[in-house]
């Protein structure tokens, strides 16, 4: 997976988009790429994508015996929620996106179930200031840790403490997700005795401050929540 993006656009000589893939505009998302091998092409057709031919990666040069595709994921309601239950947590990353020269901070959780693979992903700058699990965040910058005590540590300690994260998530099973215009909440339980609780809102008191402002802020503006949810295929990347 590629891990940076130029924001350069592809445009035709009348100013369109090449690409009914470019430019989606859904949420902060612009494109969701994947690269891939030629004789794999067939398999991301049949997922809805499409061979984007001057698509620009930062830093990288597609090997002949690879080809860039360009497809459009699905929001919570597109893909439904009802699929999703009694789908198990397989990976979690608090570092998914790019915006060329670095991420955005989409956090993810990669998922199983009858559907296959997917990750559901967070798409909003520094999500994990604006995810609790069991009411502690997940992050937060280092000055406000000693308030609000988040579960990823900076500095020496964060490979090791997403790590830990991690090992708690994965193998939780999706028991039931509930989705309004401005919250979300995801139950998780592994052997019905324990569960946890990730949920997240427009604006909560338990969101800490911006490390630049010391301010707190909404998570977005415009819209609603579902459509800063994103589904979306294993091996592909989101843009900003």
């Amino acid at each position: 997976m590629a891990s940076n993006l130029t924001l350069r656009r592809i445009t035709n000589q009348g100013g369109k988009m090449k690409h009914k893939y470019l430019n989606l505009n859904m949420g902060l998302v612009k494109e969701n790429f994947v690269i891939t091998k030629r004789e794999e092409m067939s398999i991301w057709k049949s997922r809805g994508f499409k061979k984007a031919k001057r698509y620009p990666v930062f830093r990288y040069i597609p090997k002949s015996s690879e080809t860039i595709m360009l497809g459009k994921p699905l929001t919570l309601g597109q893909f439904g929620l009802e699929k999703l239950r009694n789908s198990k947590v397989i990976d979690f990353s608090p570092c998914m996106g790019t915006y060329g020269m670095g991420g955005p901070g989409f956090v993810g959780l990669k998922i199983e179930g009858d559907f296959g693979i997917r990750w559901i992903v967070y798409c909003i700058w520094m999500a994990g200031e604006h995810i609790l699990l069991d009411d502690r965040v997940l992050e937060c910058y280092p000055d406000f840790a000693s308030t609000y005590k988040p579960w990823i540590s900076y500095g020496d300690d964060y490979a090791r403490s997403v790590d830990n994260l991690r090992k708690l998530l994965n193998g939780q099973i999706i028991k039931d997700i509930q989705l309004s215009h401005d919250d979300l909440s995801i139950t998780l339980s592994e052997d019905h005795s324990v569960t946890h609780t990730i949920c997240t809102h427009k604006m909560s008191d338990q969101f800490p401050e911006q490390g630049g402002t010391g301010k707190k802020r909404n998570s977005y503006d415009n819209g609603s929540m579902e459509e800063y949810w994103m589904i979306i295929y294993d091996g592909t990347e989101l843009s900003v």
